[in-house]
């Protein structure tokens, strides 16, 4: 029977027309209701109307990705997108809504989508074709998501996807090769110490910590707003993102990022769990109510611990004169808390930006925009339109000269504008024009000469300072650790990656950075240790139990771990991953034909990378002529993508592809080429990847002298073996063609500790 109420929306280009009505009938024989416009282009108002209200009403939107939506940069399905997009930027982010599919081998990094499609997991289905897989996929996602109601917000699924959802081959990792050191129970016990929560081992305090949680770390939750009108909740969002930020500055307290706390709006709020969620010891509540030009904020102060309130009180403000409040807030709540201060502190709690509220009002609206819906192409232009008015209104107002500046980079990185990088140059040199001293303009300097100009000297001689004097900032944290990274600093790394997620423990956006360093660092217990902090802080998420079993497997060298994270936790694997995680089980133990068979049926994975997986399993097999066929295919698809240029990743598979159908020189010019670009001194992560893969071209090539001194200098190089266990799916097995070879023995199985 057809659920009307949790109907799915397919939106497609004229030219796939034919594919769209094959995956609407596959949806509908399955049982969903499926809302597909057969008349695309037809237009008119009534008919423009209808889809804007079926995109509101629908509970899934499913974007058809092809090379067909590539060649257009114009038509109506991309109004389509963008409408959904908008509609997701109301909804919390683990919450099931866009679900891209793609119908040719289309990657997911170079496609022209919204970025808001590339944060959500893509489904391979080949012309169209609703899978087993996906139809069974479709059902667990709608039976945890609500029925859309009207006009209100809708609910979270209680599973949040799987990360690290492989969008392109990445070439730099082992493969397990079958034999077990040790009995399967010994081995099952090393899994289970692997993922059991327990503090980690590099020293990282973990966010539902055994220990009493200081009073001094703070959580400020999102502020109601009373008001009931939506134009007012940039009032709600903008002062608790202030005095957030103002209480970060003093280095006497811990204050959690807001996007770990916005999981928390709205609702009933249980003060403890929160407390053990974020690993705090105080809560700081809000609410803001506006009448006509009068503004009330309401603040109480609870002890986490005991559920004493330490402050309660209101501020009574005219909203021309709402300049400050922040700071005289931050003020209050370090007293309660018996924070110290220092001079400097203190100095940047007075800092007033502007005497302008009519400035200060603009750039709180931006500040809420900005930081509701960072790197999102509508709220960047947005923020970038309220900037500019508060700047207009206060041409010295170097707060929001320096936010400005973040703004455009931020554009910057999703577009490569040279207008978007020219515009955040000119915002901070005009913030420390006006204020020389001012943090926020060097952290805006900082990030330029990170992400834009790429100077890392001049990203470090900034970021280093701002660190130090925004030690609760999770992004200026983090982004030292990558400058440090890329200077091949990679210990003094570590600890600003740790202090960055543990400042935003519930978000993703840090989790990577410190599990990375150690797996390029062979720290294998250290990173397991990160594993069990991971599933502590998404028991749901099988990423951690499949990457604390990849680690276990990979320092014991037997598949047993692997088959225990199946036993154990396969039933909450979606249909993808179960198979992926089977095949790696297979391939461990040489059963390669089972390990193809797994592979054969479509799945989540980039096509181009299931075709190299496959070749190389053929391979594995014996089958020389199908693995060939393979290869063809890939270097086909690979060459075409060639004339618009190559990212790395795929240069590298393109290289091996050459090697692997006997085209020995020409896999050494694409590799020797993508080395020369990327040199291990610029890239101290990618470069010691691509040297490897350079050594298995040249030593299949015959020129077996350099390729093992080579792979003899990459014992003691970070990044150099195996990193890619705490991905969903690990990298091709080509090193299974090296696996009798005794010169990558030690590389390959026990890399040496760095």
């Amino acid at each position: 029977m057809i659920d009307r109420s949790k109907a799915i929306f397919v939106s497609y280009a004229s030219d796939d027309e034919q594919a769209a009505q094959r995956l609407s009938a596959g949806l509908s024989a399955a049982g969903f209701e499926t809302w597909f416009d057969r008349n695309e282009l037809r237009g008119g108002d009534a008919w423009d109307n209808r889809i804007r209200q079926q995109i509101r009403d629908c509970t899934l939107f499913v974007p058809i990705i092809s090379a067909n939506t590539e060649a257009r940069s114009e038509g109506y399905f991309r109004l389509e997108w963008r409408l959904a997009v908008d509609r997701s930027l109301q909804m919390a982010d683990d919450r099931a809504f866009l679900l891209p599919i793609v119908i040719d081998p289309t990657t997911q990094e170079r496609a022209r989508v919204p970025e808001r499609f590339r944060e959500r997991h893509w489904t391979y289905l080949p012309q169209g074709e609703a899978s087993p897989e996906f139809i069974e996929h479709l059902r667990r996602v709608l039976a945890a998501t609500p029925a859309p109601a009207s006009g209100g917000l809708h609910g979270v699924t209680p599973t949040p996807p799987s990360r690290r959802r492989r969008a392109q081959p990445r070439l730099a990792a082992i493969t397990l090769v079958a034999g077990a050191l040790a009995a399967a129970a010994v081995l099952t016990a090393l899994y289970r110490s692997a993922w059991l929560p327990r503090a980690s081992s590099s020293g990282v305090t973990a966010t539902a910590s055994a220990g009493v949680p200081d009073r001094k770390s703070i959580a400020v939750l999102p502020f109601e707003n009373l008001t009931g009108q939506a134009a007012d909740a940039y009032l709600a969002d903008g002062l608790q993102e202030e005095i957030l930020n103002a209480l970060a500055r003093i280095r006497d307290l811990k204050v959690i990022s807001r996007t770990s706390v916005a999981q928390f709006r709205g609702g009933d709020r249980n003060i403890h769990e929160i407390s053990d969620r974020l690993g705090v010891g105080s809560v700081l509540e809000g609410s803001v109510r506006r009448d006509a030009n009068t503004l009330r904020l309401t603040l109480q102060l609870i002890d986490a611990r005991d559920d004493r309130h330490l402050l309660a009180t209101n501020y009574d403000r005219e909203l021309g004169h709402i300049l400050g409040l922040q700071s005289e807030v931050a003020r209050e709540v370090a007293e309660a808390l018996a924070a110290t201060l220092t001079k400097y502190e203190r100095g940047e709690l007075e800092h007033v930006g502007t005497n302008n509220g009519d400035a200060y009002r603009s750039y709180l609206q931006a500040v809420a925009v900005f930081m509701n819906a960072p790197g999102d192409d509508r709220g960047t232009i947005r923020s970038a339109e309220l900037l500019e008015q508060a700047v207009r209104l206060d041409p010295e107002y170097a707060d929001a000269w320096a936010l400005l500046s973040r703004v455009h980079a931020t554009a910057y990185v999703s577009t490569a504008s040279r207008a978007d990088a020219e515009r955040a140059k000119t915002a901070f040199q005009r913030a420390l024009a006006i204020a020389p001293d001012l943090i926020d303009a060097r952290m805006a300097r900082g990030l330029y000469t990170l992400y834009v100009v790429r100077d890392r000297n001049q990203a470090l001689a900034d970021l280093e300072p701002v660190a130090r004097l925004r030690p609760n900032s999770p992004e200026a944290q983090h982004a030292l650790a990558l400058v440090l990274r890329r200077l091949g600093r990679m210990t003094e790394a570590l600890p600003y990656f740790e202090r960055a997620w543990d400042l935003d423990p519930l978000s993703h956006a840090w989790d990577l950075g410190p599990i990375s360093t150690f797996m390029g660092l062979r720290r294998y217990p250290e990173a397991a240790g990160q594993t069990r902090l991971y599933i502590r802080r998404f028991p749901d998420d099988p990423a951690g139990y499949v990457g604390a079993a990849r680690i276990a497997s990979f320092t014991a060298q037997s598949p047993e771990p692997l088959r225990a994270v199946l036993r154990e936790r396969g039933a909450t694997f979606d249909a993808s991953l179960r198979r992926s995680v089977e095949a790696e089980v297979a391939t461990a133990e040489g059963r390669y034909r089972d390990a193809i068979e797994l592979w054969q049926p479509p799945n989540d994975a980039d096509p181009l990378y299931r075709l190299e997986v496959l070749g190389f399993l053929y391979r594995a097999a014996g089958d020389t002529a199908a693995s060939e066929t393979q290869f063809h295919i890939l270097e086909r698809e690979l060459q075409s993508k060639a004339q618009q240029g190559l990212p790395p990743d795929l240069s590298q598979a393109l290289a091996l592809t050459q090697s692997m159908l006997g085209e020995h020189e020409a896999a050494i010019r694409t590799i020797e080429s993508l080395h020369e670009q990327y040199p291990e001194s610029l890239e101290p992560l990618f470069g010691p990847q691509c040297s490897f893969t350079r050594s298995v071209v040249l030593a299949r090539a015959g020129r077996t002298g350099e390729a093992y001194a080579e792979v003899e200098r990459l014992l003691h190089v970070p990044f150099a073996a195996r990193n890619d266990l705490i991905d969903d799916y690990p990298d091709p097995v080509y090193l299974l063609l090296l696996k009798d070879d005794p010169h990558y023995d030690a590389l390959i199985h026990h890399p040496p500790r760095l």
